[in-house]
């Protein structure tokens, strides 16, 4: 029996190599494209989820910006500024006779 399987494993190898070369090659083909398909299905999911992390740090990003922008609105208000400037540096706005125009 074991003098049988080395020539049946030949007969095999010859037949393939021989009768079956169009079926080994769609086989490898089939095998190498269905590993592209992972290949790709994940590298797409990592994309999704990177694209995924970037756009809730955008969104983070303009409730950022918009908290800045009200609080620069509120620090540059021209009451706030001249309250500050009041109480902080007793500053006065001068009376008109006091007043200089500096002109270029």
């Amino acid at each position: 029996m074991s003098a049988e399987n080395p020539g049946l494993t030949r007969q095999i190898l010859q037949d393939l190599t021989s009768i079956g070369r169009v079926p080994m090659v769609l086989l490898v083909l089939v095998l190498l494209s269905a590993l592209g398909v992972v290949y790709i299905t994940q590298q797409t999911r990592a994309a999704i989820a990177h694209h995924d992390q970037l756009l809730m740090e955008r969104e983070q990003l303009e409730v950022e910006w918009r908290n800045q922008l009200l609080e620069e609105h509120a620090l540059s208000e021209h009451s706030r500024v001249e309250a500050m400037a009041r109480q902080d540096q007793d500053m006065i706005r001068p009376d008109s006779r006091r007043e200089v125009i500096v002109s270029q």
